[in-house]
């Protein structure tokens, strides 16, 4: 790979030109969010049931759905909640399912789902039907876009037009995936039993829920084949008012037959209100918009946008669509954010590389590596299925610093072996052969330490995965890089330079050799001219012959135990730092902040 690079440095500009314009497509093209994806094998149920008890609660609702919970495949552990709403005087059943590692989480949702479904018929009359939901930590329960529709409308009136307007146009938009809204009451038909008359004919409330249940119903009829394809044949029978309700038969009765209507009253009516939300003391709904998996947050909130603006008039008169809270711009703050610290810190690292190569063509050639290494790890990314968020933007940025090392090492040595009077191709070879075990070591070993992040469990995955997994692409592309851009372009840059006095300047201390033309005929000796070190090689150097002067046998043993004494010195005065003044236990609060909490 050395060889081909350095003998072909026009086919190794091609390929990184592909490379620099499939990495900017990739950044194009990267879905963008705030936060990375949630994805957790983990799962919510979480079901009502009005006026009861926790205690009856968890005797008749919380362990039947614990039964059937567990014969669901791939659970690892349940947690159960059955508590009081104070605030609906409902009790609350929710359910915390952890799956095993490798869990295919959308086979066990559906499945999950139907087994709730089939028990909703045992469950008690007034328990709402459990629904699973998709757990989402704290940290990322706030990455959607909420809206609040508040005009001068009766609030049912308000969630109707919000329900049947809206939200339909809303789910058209190319990356939305659902509408979710809040508030308001939705239509019920209100029974009220007469309990002498149900008490006289032998009938109970319960009785007569389940024969109202049983008027929807779906029953399969059969089979039917068409192009050789088997497909199910189903007959589905469901109520389309509340007089089909009030006609329904209960018994007979001597010949009579025994209607709903005749021992209940049957009202359309909405459900009760449990909490009240209002602006400018109007009535008001809110809704979420969710987008679907790998898009682009921010577009999908321009279209949103847009199409809010498309449909404004349809919106009765009065009535105001507020936007609470938009994800895109945070985003688009968070990236603009990033980009000036970015460029800040491209700057410092040129100057620093200035400062310390003193050569603009050396320094331009390493920082050279940082714009590549960022591309090949950009495609890695988008083809790895990441997204572009706050972790993974750490995560790059996290790199530079250990992208410039390789680069830097190998542009050394091979400056080193020009200065050695070898030409241009071999020096760039050699240089670069020489020091690939000891770099591919070295990276290796920062690699390793990122290794654990990869099997973290539970929320700690969210956080660090993505972190650890983008330093890690980084890393391998600087090396990549580091053995394939840096020879090629070495080779021809300083092939155009004479071997050894000017192939070696601008990188370090160089060493010139030029005839003295001041020596008598004869005398064929060269003197040498040493340019003087910069400061911080000289502050090095004085610090090392110190140490190697305290470290010889006269002034054993006193002078290097002096030496180990400072060491230890130094490495208990940071662990006495550490231990008292470093917190620990510390987990991530909402946007970052810390939090530390004692759960018994």
């Amino acid at each position: 790979m050395i060889r081909m690079s350095i003998r072909r440095p026009v086919a190794v500009s091609m390929a990184y030109l592909g490379v620099a314009l499939l990495g900017i497509a990739a950044w194009r093209n990267i879905p963008i969010e705030l936060l990375p994806d949630t994805e957790l094998p983990q799962l919510n149920v979480r079901t009502e049931w009005a006026s009861a008890s926790p205690e009856a609660m968890e005797a008749f609702v919380t362990a039947p759905l614990e039964a059937a919970i567990q014969q669901v495949r791939g659970v690892e552990k349940i947690t159960t909640w059955s508590e009081e709403d104070t605030n609906s005087g409902s009790a609350i059943c929710r359910i915390t399912i952890e799956f095993e590692r490798d869990t295919d989480m959308d086979f066990v949702r559906l499945e999950l789902s139907e087994r709730l479904a089939a028990l909703e018929e045992e469950l008690p009359d007034g328990v709402r039907p459990p629904q699973v939901q998709q757990y989402t930590p704290q940290e990322f329960q706030d990455q959607q876009s909420p809206f609040t529709v508040t005009g001068p409308l009766m609030l049912e009136a308000l969630r109707e037009h919000v329900d049947e307007r809206i939200v339909p146009e809303l789910t058209q938009v190319d990356g939305v995936a659902t509408v979710q809204v809040y508030g308001g009451r939705d239509r019920v038909l209100a029974i009220r039993l007469d309990e002498d008359k149900i008490n006289a004919l032998g009938l109970n409330s319960y009785m007569v829920a389940q024969r109202i249940a049983d008027l929807e119903y779906v029953a399969e009829a059969g089979l039917v084949e068409s192009g050789g394809v088997l497909r199910t044949v189903a007959i589905r029978n469901r109520t389309e008012s509340a007089d089909e309700i009030r006609r329904t038969a209960l018994l007979t009765d001597g010949g009579r037959i025994v209607r709903v209507e005749d021992v209940a009253t049957v009202h359309d009516t909405f459900e009760e209100a449990y909490a009240h939300y209002r602006i400018d003391a109007q009535p008001a709904v809110a809704f979420r918009v969710y987008k679907e998996a790998r898009v682009n947050t921010v577009q999908v909130a321009d279209r949103v946008k847009a199409r809010i603006d498309a449909i404004a008039g349809i919106h009765p008169p009065g009535v105001r669509l507020i936007l609470d809270d938009d994800q895109s711009e945070d985003i688009k703050a968070q990236l603009q954010d990033l980009r000036v610290r970015a460029s800040i810190a491209a700057v410092v690292i040129f100057v620093v590389l200035l400062v310390f190569l003193r050569s603009f063509r050396s320094a331009g050639i390493v920082f050279a590596t940082i714009a590549f290494s960022i591309l090949i790890a950009l495609n890695l990314i988008y083809f790895s299925g990441f997204t572009l968020n706050v972790l993974t933007l750490m995560g790059l940025a996290m790199g530079f610093g250990l992208i410039v090392d390789n680069a830097i090492v190998v542009l050394e040595n091979i400056y080193r072996k020009r200065q050695e009077g070898q030409a241009a191709a071999a020096a760039a070879e050699a240089g670069a052969r020489q020091v690939l075990l000891p770099i591919v070591a070295a990276t290796l070993t920062t690699l390793i330490v990122f290794i654990p992040f990869v099997y973290l469990q539970g929320e700690l995955r969210i956080y660090y995965v993505p972190l650890a997994i983008v330093v890690g692409m980084s890393l391998l592309a600087s090396l990549f890089v580091a053995f394939t851009f840096i020879p090629a372009l070495a080779s021809k840059i300083n092939g155009h330079g004479r071997s050894g006095s000017e192939g070696g300047r601008g990188m370090g201390v160089s060493v010139v050799a030029e005839a003295d033309g001041g020596v008598e005929e004869g005398d064929h000796h060269s003197r040498l001219t040493t340019h003087r070190a910069p400061l911080y090689v000289r502050f090095y150097s004085a610090i090392l012959n110190v140490t190697l002067r305290l470290t010889r046998r006269r002034h054993w043993p006193v002078l290097p135990l002096a030496t180990v004494a400072v060491a230890a010195a130094v490495f208990g005065f940071s662990y006495y730092l550490f231990y008292n003044y470093v917190n620990r236990g510390i987990v991530w609060g909402r946007w970052g902040s810390s939090d530390t909490y004692i759960s018994i």
